[in-house]
């Protein structure tokens, strides 16, 4: 009876150890520029698209490379370090102060804090017309979401896998699908297809579920769509 005790106190330390897992904080308010980057093999590589990555108040972000699209939205880190942005993720290799290290498939990316002015806002223009959506032809290509804006500004928590990271729109095809649209934990395989175009400038969507989703517009190399109360804004990049 004494040396079931006396294991059990020497395992208390590991329970509690295992059970105490905390979540990891979020990012403080910051900005950071990419300095080095590397290969997975940790070669130095040279680089002309620096990426830039601001960190915002409610677990929000802002990144872009240089001379590319500002990307926003909510991220989440896990307990085992994964930032998650919805349009890419990385392991956090590195976080100090003064230095952040991120990893993925492709790199290595050190970056220090930033205090030039790098970001070009994107403005839309007011007086522009907004042409309807008659046919899903006007939509075919690769789409990728740039940026998302909320009704809801309470800083709620994000779910990736509802959320639209990228769409595409093959046109009428053989088996009756018109194409397809990806959540931002979606790898290859999509979570929904479209199956038509309704009549109310609408993409009739199912798959993981049923969701009919609103067009904005998609004219100048930009389109909009709406769904449950967030828009979404899509560049075709190259």
């Amino acid at each position: 009876m004494r040396i079931t005790f006396f294991l059990f106190l020497l395992l208390l330390p590991v329970i509690a150890f295992c059970g105490d897992k905390k979540k990891p904080k979020p990012m403080p308010v910051s900005r950071w520029r990419e300095i080095k980057r590397m290969k997975p093999d940790s070669t130095v590589v040279s680089f002309a698209d620096t990426l830039f990555i601001t960190f915002r108040a409610r677990d929000s972000f802002q990144y872009h490379n240089k001379n590319g699209f500002i990307y926003n939205g909510g991220y989440t880190i896990n307990e085992d370090s994964l930032l998650d942005f919805g349009t890419a993720r990385y392991t956090i290799v590195v976080r100090k102060p003064a230095s952040l290290v991120l990893m993925n498939d492709q790199g290595i990316y050190h970056l220090a804090r930033d205090s030039s002015d790098t970001v070009k806002i994107i403005v839309l223009q007011k007086d522009e017309k907004i042409l309807p959506v008659t046919d899903i032809d006007q939509l075919i290509g690769r789409w990728t979401v740039y940026k998302r804006q909320s009704k809801d500004t309470g800083g709620g928590q994000i779910d990736n896998s509802v959320n639209i990271r990228s769409a595409m729109i093959t046109g009428a095809s053989t088996d009756g699908k018109l194409g397809y649209i990806f959540s931002g934990t979606d790898g290859s395989k999509p979570s929904w297809y479209i199956k038509s175009l309704g009549p109310e400038q609408t993409l009739d969507c199912f798959g993981k579920n049923h969701r009919v989703i609103k067009i904005i517009k998609c004219q100048k190399g930009e389109m909009i769509l709406e769904d449950e109360g967030i828009k979404y804004y899509f560049k075709q990049f190259k």
